[in-house]
């Protein structure tokens, strides 16, 4: 099978990296990049420290991760890749990074449904597209892209409420799933992931209508795991509360442990919103399972809570938005989220 990642981020190198032991994978970004450039994401996971002479649980992780070789290009150059070459549009686009016009999109795509199934080149190109970035964030020449490449399905990260109609209405020509990642990761420095898979082979959970759930995931086997939409959504509901009262500490995990409080009745209105479920949710629960997966993460959590989540602000307030309009009661909820986005403004 052959799965394009769109964008560069932590997610998309890690997912690649993953599928890429059985399957043909590329990363594609929006930057220009001149020629394709290689990541190869590290795999870590705890093991025991006198293995290691001593050292720490998360050196020992490192000294025994394994890498793979992720391929990342830009819309321009996916032809290296096996696809087809998009030029850019105008000068304007290529200086923004699009990398792709609409009219050469939508020409390429015109050609290959007009060709013979032998030589339709684009039809079969990728049977999948993950998209890691919401798919009402995308510039509109790269969903004309998107649709360009024509795969037979389209699985979007963002479990936002309403991502998955937009990504229906953008992408009509394909099956469109909901994948929530099964894994954790994080960028060190501009190339560099590193990614933790706590259950194993299992890189994402799917969620979407049966029918196309049960075709890609009798085609991905393992590498994926299929649930309910409710149960998919759930999770976010209980964390990302917690997520944003971290982003207004500042990132400072220790500050987010003296005031659980309002984070957990913010993730039990959300949780309400989601199953219709009153659901209580209380700070000393939460605190035991925030300290236990400080201790059971090998990637510390202290510091990827703190940088990774910062750096999605502005998708942690959609979802607090999505809860809010649809829970009975949200005053925790909505006393967070107007903080949290009176910090985003300010900086």
């Amino acid at each position: 099978m052959r799965i394009l990642f769109q964008g560069a981020g932590a997610i998309g190198i890690a997912g690649a990296a993953l599928f890429g032991d059985r399957h043909e994978t590329v990363v594609v970004t929006r930057t220009p990049t001149p020629n394709p450039v290689a990541a190869c994401p590290q795999r870590v996971g705890w093991f025991d420290e006198l293995a290691h002479d001593g050292a720490s649980g998360v050196d020992a992780a490192r000294d025994a991760a394994s890498t793979r070789r992720v391929t990342i290009t830009d819309w321009a150059g996916i032809e290296e890749a096996g696809g087809f070459r998009l030029k850019p549009g105008s000068e304007t686009a290529a200086a923004a990074g699009t990398g792709v016009s609409i009219t050469e999109a939508r020409r390429h795509w015109q050609r290959g449904r007009h060709r013979s199934p032998r030589d339709r080149r684009i039809q079969d190109s990728w049977d999948l597209v993950v998209l890691t970035t919401r798919p009402g964030d995308l510039d509109e020449d790269v969903a004309a892209a998107v649709r360009a490449v024509a795969p037979r399905w389209v699985a979007i990260t963002s479990q936002v409420d309403g991502d998955l109609e937009v990504a229906r209405s953008l992408f009509p020509g394909a099956e469109v799933v909901v994948f929530g990642p099964a894994f954790l990761s994080e960028r060190t420095t501009s190339r560099t992931v590193r990614f933790w898979t706590p259950l194993g082979a299992t890189a994402f959970f799917v969620a979407g209508p049966a029918e196309p759930v049960r075709r890609l995931t009798r085609t991905l086997g393992p590498l994926v795991l299929p649930v309910p939409l409710e149960a998919l959504l759930v999770p976010p509901a209980v964390f990302m509360p917690f997520v944003a009262e971290l982003s207004i500490d500042g990132g400072e995990w220790d500050e987010l442990l003296t005031h659980l409080r309002r984070p957990s009745d913010a993730a039990a209105e959300a949780v309400r919103a989601v199953t219709g479920v009153p659901v209580p949710i209380l700070p000393a629960v939460a605190r035991a399972v925030l300290e236990l997966a400080e201790r059971v993460s090998p990637i510390p959590m202290r510091e990827y809570a703190g940088l990774h989540f910062s750096r999605h602000e502005g998708q942690t307030l959609a979802m607090l938005d999505g809860w809010i309009a649809r829970a009975p009661e949200h005053a925790a909820l909505t006393e967070i989220a107007e903080q949290l986005r009176t910090n985003t403004d300010r900086h």
